[in-house]
């Protein structure tokens, strides 16, 4: 599949909005390796933690947002508070709940960013930022910079910095066009969800491509995208 179109741009794009998790690195992987690190630091603390198992904490994290459904909208939030009730029903004393909770997820958050970016996504970004303004959106936490995408985006937006909502709210699309002087027309939002990215971008009026490396078929129920594309390499018919 190259670039496909369901409609046209309504206005000149200026301004290229991405998505960042599994759309410019898969992401899946490296969530495991992350969760396993914050396990194994749990148990360095709390030795009865070995008993329970990773699995307590991956339950714990949905009962917890079933608690506090608006945490969904800041996943740092939402880790440390997970990992600060699951420390407390192991009868962590409180003096240490929360210096033990800081550090552990400071280890969660070194292994959510501890990849490499494939060099493809580098390339394609550095083309692509001779003709557009580069921001990215995201719901996620990643360290832009610790994993070196700093370099290639004008501003970075994340759900839940500046009280802005989780995609497909259309608050972080909307913060930029508020400190970037952009008009929504004029932005088209790149991701691999449709439920988030493509519809982030109808909810706030800009264009969107979604990203299907599999070739999917697009799901039912949904408002098209302005269209889709299956490899990195196929936005630079946007050139």
């Amino acid at each position: 599949m190259t670039l496909r179109f369901y409609s046209p741009f309504n206005q000149p794009i200026t301004t290229l909005s991405f998505d960042l998790d599994d759309t410019l690195y898969q992401n899946e992987e490296v969530i495991k390796l992350a969760e396993q690190a914050q396990f194994d630091a749990v148990c360095e603390r709390v030795e009865r933690a070995k008993e329970i198992g990773i699995e307590f904490w991956l339950q714990l994290k949905w009962q917890v947002l079933k608690s506090n459904p608006e945490l969904c909208h800041d996943v740092t939030e939402w880790r440390k508070k997970v990992i600060n009730d699951g420390l407390q029903q192991l009868n962590v004393e409180s003096k240490l709940l929360n210096t033990f909770t800081q550090e552990i997820y400071d280890i969660f958050y070194a292994e959510r960013s501890n990849f490499t970016v494939p060099e493809n996504t580098f390339s394609v970004l550095k083309q692509l930022k001779q003709k557009f303004t580069l921001i990215a959106v995201t719901n996620g936490n990643a360290d832009i910079h610790r994993i070196g995408l700093a370099p290639y985006f004008d501003a970075y937006y994340r759900a839940g910095e500046n009280s802005t909502r989780m995609k497909p709210y259309p608050d972080t699309l909307k913060l930029a066009c508020n400190e970037l002087n952009l008009e929504p027309q004029n932005i088209v939002h790149i991701g691999d969800n449709v439920s988030t990215d493509v519809k982030a971008g109808h909810n706030a009026s800009a264009a969107s491509l979604w990203f299907n490396p599999d070739n999917k078929n697009y799901p039912a129920g949904f408002a098209l995208p302005t269209g889709e594309y299956s490899h990195l390499d196929d936005l630079l018919q946007l050139l």
